[in-house]
């Protein structure tokens, strides 16, 4: 636990408390450390800190502080033809009435007959009430703090002082410095007189604005999410060069259709066909495209094998579901994950 506390010096600048000055409202500790930060480093300060440690009240000691020892009030407690121990222990409890009675007892306060506690002094005086009103007030009780601390009453925390005097540089007023040259200067011939701030050369520079995210890409992201957490898996789609089968034939778009021209396709030189087609599904294929079948006709031409092995550049990706639903097909048994 750290306590923070300012303490002045000789050579410190008038307090709110001097004679010379009507009292200000205090400064919160945190403002005045970051003043203290804040001037150190322009010489109008010379701070220095002094640490020490110190021995302060618990919260049940400064209860006996206020109103007394247990062990006194226990002897108060006790008339004189002596009280059983039960009655005690009912009235004070039986954590406290121990302590009490162990301590009343080291001090020869009572003493005990047959179960009966009774008084062996009519006054009494509490002395450690008085010790803790002195640990209170910042005296020095070393050999008694053993006693104390034993009983729980002490704990001990670092305090903290602060011991500010002028610096070289120190004004009642602080001046701004300035820190660019400007037109206004210039004109007007300030900045001859002007005190500028040290530049900073670790300081950083000004965020650099680079590209962001395209809102429709923004967009995408948040639909795939939604159906990624609902337990969707994407379809892979790094396959860019694909075959014509693939990309049109498997889509029934016939072999002579214009958007299969040189003009508006790309089509590879190497590898410029593949062998890699599923023979049983190209005959498929191949005969709707001829002479239909699933409830079409067909387009009634002579489809050619060797126009769907040409390789390309992939021109949508709905060539990669043809591709899965093909795959999900040959499984034995598909339903979709929970």
């Amino acid at each position: 636990r750290r306590t923070w506390r300012a303490r002045s010096s000789p050579t410190s600048t008038p307090t709110a408390r001097s004679p010379t000055r009507a009292p200000s409202p205090p400064i919160k500790r945190l403002r005045a450390f970051h003043i203290i930060e804040s001037t150190e480093p322009c010489l109008l300060s010379c701070p220095q800190d002094i640490t020490r440690e110190a021995w302060v009240l618990t919260d049940e000691a400064k209860g006996y502080a206020a109103g007394g020892s247990r062990e006194v009030h226990l002897v108060a407690a006790i008339p004189p033809e002596g009280a059983s121990r039960a009655a005690l222990k009912e009235e004070f409890g039986d954590v406290v009435f121990d302590i009490a009675r162990k301590a009343a007892a080291k001090n020869k306060w009572i003493r005990f007959e047959r179960g009966i506690v009774l008084r062996t002094v009519e006054d009494t005086t509490d002395e450690m009430q008085e010790l803790l009103k002195r640990v209170e007030n910042g005296e020095v009780v070393p050999d008694l703090i053993k006693e104390l601390k034993r009983r729980k009453l002490v704990t001990k925390e670092k305090v903290i002082w602060y011991s500010l005097k002028k610096g070289p540089e120190f004004v009642v007023k602080r001046k701004t410095l300035a820190t660019d040259v400007t037109r206004e200067h210039l004109k007007s011939g300030d900045w001859k007189d002007l005190e500028f701030k040290d530049y900073n050369y670790e300081a950083q520079g000004q965020p650099i604005a680079i590209g962001y995210s395209q809102p429709l890409l923004e967009v995408r992201e948040a639909i795939q999410n939604i159906f990624l957490e609902m337990g969707f898996s994407e379809m892979p789609t790094n396959m860019f060069v694909e075959s014509s089968f693939w990309n049109f034939d498997a889509l029934f778009q016939p072999q002579q259709h214009p958007a299969r021209d040189s003009h508006d396709t790309f089509f590879l030189k190497a590898p410029a066909t593949t062998t890699q087609l599923p023979d049983d599904y190209l005959e498929k294929v191949k005969q709707v495209h001829q002479s239909g079948g699933y409830g079409s006709k067909g387009y009634g031409y002579d489809w050619k094998r060797d126009e769907a092995e040409k390789n390309l550049l992939r021109t949508h990706t709905t060539a990669v579901s043809a591709r899965m639903l093909y795959k999900l097909a040959q499984e034995e048994h598909f339903a979709p994950n929970s």
